[in-house]
């Protein structure tokens, strides 16, 4: 990687670059050493090179799945939330009805917001795709587990589907 540092230099002095790439640099062999704070969640690290064939047969079946549904609700908060969107709109022409319609939600604890959400799902055929490093993180978690209700009521037991 090169870096320009041009436009740097009247608010960055050559010390405090230095420092910074000492910093960056530990970081990295902090993170391929895998013994920093947070190791456990750096399965990312080892992608694309644990894709195989069996994977993305089982990705294009999700996907063929979801869209046959009215709506798919992307749950996520922060970043897994804004990566799913910045995916989700490169991929999509702005000038093509979207199909399925994407919501997002898990990004907030508006009770109003998940009670129109909850309304205007009831009467439609939709998936849930959860993005979530920990799976603990309190917005995505009760979202999830008031569409997975959803889900169950209209649908039946969602596990056998």
């Amino acid at each position: 990687m090169k870096i320009d540092y041009r436009f740097l230099e009247p608010y960055v002095t050559n010390e405090q670059i230095k420092e910074y790439t000492k910093r960056a640099i530990a970081a990295l062999q902090t993170l391929k050493s895998r013994n920093g704070a947070g190791n456990d969640f750096l399965g990312w690290l080892d992608l694309p090179s644990e894709y195989n064939n069996d994977f993305e047969n089982e990705m294009l079946e999700a996907v063929n799945k979801l869209k046959t549904l009215d709506a798919v609700v992307v749950v996520g908060i922060g970043g897994s939330y804004l990566g799913a969107k910045a995916v989700i709109d490169a991929l999509t022409n702005p000038f093509e009805k979207k199909s399925p319609e994407i919501i997002y939600a898990g990004n907030q604890l508006s009770e109003s917001y998940h009670k129109n959400l909850l309304n205007y799902l009831s009467k439609k055929q939709f998936g849930i795709v959860v993005i979530s490093k920990s799976g603990t993180t309190t917005e995505p978690a009760i979202v999830f587990r008031m569409l997975r209700d959803l889900l169950v009521k209209n649908a039946g037991n969602c596990h056998n589907r």
